[in-house]
């Protein structure tokens, strides 16, 4: 096969480059031309955002490529970073640089609010289970190309991206405090959503970051012996003041982005018609008149019985659900039909923000428990939706668990590497995670009689 030398331009990186003459770069463009891979232009890397930030509709393909473009940066310092104690594994290395690439292709349509639909269902497997079976799939197109690039590739890079606890330091390109997604979705979100707080500066760190061993808190590790120790990047003294910014532009995303109210209200009213099309997807003599979709629609095959293959979860993506929304509005069930409409037409239920009662955190609690009183009804039928879930911190997860050692940031001190807020005061108040509390009420009036009774 003759090769060529593909270039891509990227917002962020600038020029990306996937040289002929490099087997990995070849591979991995062949990756991003398989079916599973384009798929990812059809789900947002922020969801709704866009209702907010009408830039905001950069997709999970450019996002994936931009992860593999760090990713190989990331490589490069381990291998500048290599010593006879730890000798560079270029295998090893192809595998973090391919599984970086592939990370995202389990996402389902809205991310994490699909994710969550499911676990309120009772269906708990996350976007990184469903990663790990789309690449092992043999009817897929991902299992053919990396077993032509070396035998058992496929397994390697799977069981990377599935893993929850580190093992070695190209574990942590992957997935750590300083991994390939974050360096991207960080700078990425940024400017897509227009947001000027918490610039950068991407340079002076990557200029920085060294390897070093942290102690693992992993469950199966044991407490004081050698294998509870683990290779992860840190981050050289110099670096302190921009690691520093560096989290700080993490928590303001979190804080004016991802967690902002008007979003959250969306992924709520998206997650709330979704579990009706779960239930009335179970009786499929019922379900296309109650929904207002075809028989053979990929929602109702997914929510059937026995439904959720591979085959109906690759078929799921954003269009798939924003597509069908007019149809839904013709449906039976009219709470599906009110939330379809209201979403075409951003015709939003009306948000009430605890913080609108003052800071002082004993008053935020009575206004909450005079609310919760007098509409205990209305959070029953789901008319008023209650939502204690959003927080944020220096280590606040985009979906995942962020509370562990590996998915902290580590500064040498000395040497010894420490966790950034025993280090900095500033750091150190922001690590204490604040918590939202609010209401979505399906009418304004509803709304207005809570701002009375929370005062």
């Amino acid at each position: 096969m003759t090769h060529r030398t593909q270039r891509l331009r990227d917002p962020v990186h600038g020029l990306i480059v996937f040289e002929k003459d490099d087997a990995l770069a070849q591979l991995a463009w062949r990756l991003i031309n398989t079916p599973e891979f384009q798929r990812l232009r059809r789900i947002k890397q922020l969801g709704v955002s866009e209702f907010v930030f009408p830039s905001a509709v950069h997709t999970r393909f450019a996002h994936s490529i931009g992860v593999f473009h760090t990713a190989r940066e990331l490589v490069q310092i381990i291998k500048r970073e290599s010593n006879g104690s730890r000798p560079f594994d270029e295998g090893r290395a192809d595998v973090a640089t391919i599984a970086a690439l592939l990370h995202d292709l389990g996402h389902g349509p809205f991310s994490h609010t699909f994710e969550g639909v499911q676990s309120s269902r009772g269906v708990r497997k996350r976007h990184e289970k469903w990663t790990a079976d789309i690449i092992r799939s043999g009817d897929g197109a991902i299992r053919p190309l990396l077993e032509a690039r070396r035998a058992g590739l496929t397994e390697e890079v799977a069981s990377l991206v599935a893993a929850e606890d580190p093992t070695d330091i190209y574990h942590a390109v992957v997935s750590s405090s300083f991994d390939a997604d974050r360096l991207d979705y960080l700078r990425r979100d940024r400017l897509m959503t227009g947001t000027g707080a918490g610039a950068i500066d991407f340079d002076w760190l990557m200029e920085h970051v060294r390897v070093a061993d942290i102690v693992s808190d992993a469950p199966e590790r044991a407490a004081g012996d050698d294998a509870s120790k683990v290779a992860a990047f840190c981050l050289d003294p110099k670096a302190l003041p921009a690691a520093e910014q560096f989290l700080l532009s993490r928590y303001a995303l979190h804080e004016q982005v991802y967690l902002h109210k008007t979003t959250r209200c969306i992924e709520t009213m998206i997650g709330k018609l979704l579990r009706r099309i779960a239930t009335a997807a179970e009786d499929a003599d019922t379900a296309p008149s109650r929904t207002g979709l075809q028989a053979d629609h990929v929602l109702l095959r997914f929510f059937a019985l026995d439904g959720d293959t591979l085959d109906n979860y690759l078929a799921l993506d954003d269009l798939a659900i924003a597509g069908s929304l007019e149809k839904m509005q013709r449906g039976g069930d009219p709470a599906i039909a009110d939330l379809a409409g209201r979403l075409r037409e951003r015709r939003l239920y009306k948000t009430l923000d605890i913080g609108r009662f003052g800071s002082d955190l004993g008053k935020q609690r009575q206004a909450v428990r005079r609310i919760d009183l007098a509409f205990e009804e209305k959070l029953e039928s789901g008319a008023v939706i209650k939502d204690e879930t959003a927080s944020v911190g220096i280590y606040t997860p985009v979906g995942g668990d962020e509370d562990r050692t590996h998915n902290k940031l580590h500064i040498l001190d000395a040497g010894r590497p420490r966790e950034i807020s025993e280090m900095s005061k500033m750091i150190e108040t922001l690590a204490i995670k604040r918590q939202f509390t609010r209401y979505y009420f399906a009418e304004s009036s509803d709304r207005d009689a809570a701002v009375e009774e929370g005062r």
